[in-house]
């Protein structure tokens, strides 16, 4: 099959992650400890990996996407490699490993939309800085970094550094495998960090989604974009145009399906707007709305909308709120 989706100049978003072959189930609760749970319907076999959902769905809205990451050389690692290509994803620097198994999860979905993933491993990840080539980022307007390990992704973000491509981080829960220390320089490392509330909470200690990501800040990091649910998104930033504080856009109501993949939707609309050149608010407005789409549906990679789909959803709701978080425009 014919790998698609090559980036033009300037205008691509390289993702550095993981990919995996995601167990959908559906159940009526999910269990308690020792009980046993039957599942509902026909499981279903989908294509995920948060930042190959991520790449993906950068594809799908219409800004061009390169995924960086392995898979071992068998049927599942082909079905994600065909995958990407349906999208449109450039998947030159998707790695086959002879000797690998794809990485595989088993995620539990309850009829209120929440979930419980159960990854199986494999293999997914670049081992070392020596296999991020600097000509990976050929054409790379941006790089966005998800699941990595310290050393490959020090070496993205200064390699994109290098050649003028905004870096966004998205650390997930990796500050317990790879450190704070570690983690705190990636960060600085970034233009963007991305944090769910929960993530804010976990790295810095602070209940409060203002204050962590104001801690993040104070330890250097350029900016941090932080997903707050109900309660919509907000970036923070330690640029002198964010003193009055920090850009907000409120969420979209919708009914809730299955909430796998919504944080991904959110970087996938946020990152190929910032990519566009869109003011930050309506960077954030765009991400909502891809996020309140894909908990509508069933499944992460498939439920992130395309271009015409997220133009649709906008238009319905009167398009994107530009304000700041006192209610200002932006």
């Amino acid at each position: 099959m014919e790998e698609t989706g090559r980036c033009a100049k300037g205008r691509c978003v390289v993702c550095l992650g993981a990919c995996a072959m995601d167990l959908i189930i559906r159940v009526p609760r999910l269990p308690e400890a020792d009980e046993m749970v039957f599942a509902e319907g026909e499981p279903g076999l989908f294509a995920g990996g948060s930042t190959a959902n991520i790449a993906a769905g950068i594809a799908r809205i219409g800004v061009r996407s390169r995924f960086v990451g392995k898979v071992g050389d068998d049927a599942n690692g082909r079905a994600l490699r065909e995958a990407f290509v349906k999208d449109g994803v450039d998947v030159r620097w998707l790695m086959a490993d002879p000797a690998g198994r794809t990485a595989q999860t088993v995620i539990a979905v309850d009829p209120s939309g929440s979930r419980v993933i159960y990854s199986l491993g494999g293999t997914a990840l670049l081992e070392s800085a020596d296999e991020f080539a600097a000509d990976i980022l050929d054409g790379a307007a941006a790089l966005y970094v998800g699941e990595a390990f310290f050393d490959v992704a020090r070496r993205a973000m200064q390699e994109a550094r290098s050649v003028g491509a905004q870096v966004v981080y998205g650390p997930g829960g990796m500050a317990s495998w790879i450190g704070m220390e570690n983690l705190a320089e990636l960060m600085r490392l970034a233009d963007f960090v991305l944090a769910s509330r929960a993530e804010l909470r976990a790295m810095t200690g602070r209940d409060e989604p203002d204050a962590g990501a104001q801690l993040l800040l104070e330890w250097g990091v350029p900016g941090v974009v932080a997903t707050l649910g109900e309660q919509g998104a907000a970036c923070y930033s330690r640029r002198p145009e964010q003193n009055a504080g920090p850009a907000w856009a409120p969420s979209f109501s919708v009914d809730v399906v299955d909430t796998t993949g919504a944080g991904d939707a959110f970087a996938s609309g946020f990152i190929s707007s910032l990519v566009e050149g869109r003011p930050t608010a309506e960077c954030l407005s765009r991400g909502n709305a891809c996020a309140a789409m894909a908990i509508g549906r069933v499944g992460a990679r498939e439920a992130v909308p395309t271009r015409e789909e997220l133009e649709m959803f906008l238009a319905a709701r009167g398009g994107v709120e530009l304000r700041g978080r006192d209610g200002a425009e932006s």
